[in-house]
């Protein structure tokens, strides 16, 4: 899978989410878990050279533990921690490419970066 494959999947997911929740501005923070999660998965999905990083190293099948962790596990204590701590190292890298998926959306241009500017 490639990082092009995952935008423009995740531009899919963020036109699904705002639909849902209008006031939304396109960060991840202010998401729901449950929209987290999807992101989540999302990103793992296309993203597999992130499984040895995220996942327990004890996992010997990460594929069909993902599968298992994001569709079958539902509300069970030890998966809802392992979620939430998937999404909190997710959390930067993530946030940015929703963001960007949002503003690519929205027609709205990132803001130039100031440099570094001396004051005179």
């Amino acid at each position: 899978m490639s990082l092009i494959d995952l935008k423009d999947d995740l531009e899919n997911l963020v036109v699904a989410y705002k639909s849902d929740f209008y006031k939304w501005d396109g960060d991840l923070i202010d998401c729901s878990d449950y929209a987290k999660d999807k992101f989540c998965e999302l990103f793992l999905h296309h993203m597999t050279s992130w499984w040895d990083d995220v996942l327990p190293p004890v996992v010997s099948n990460q594929k069909v533990f993902l599968e298992f962790l994001y569709k079958d596990s539902d509300k069970s204590p030890l998966s809802v921690i392992l979620r939430g701590e998937i999404y909190m190292y997710l959390e930067e890298h993530l946030r940015e490419l929703v963001q960007e998926a949002y503003d690519k959306m929205h027609n709205i241009q990132p803001e130039e970066f100031p440099g570094y500017e001396r004051w005179h």
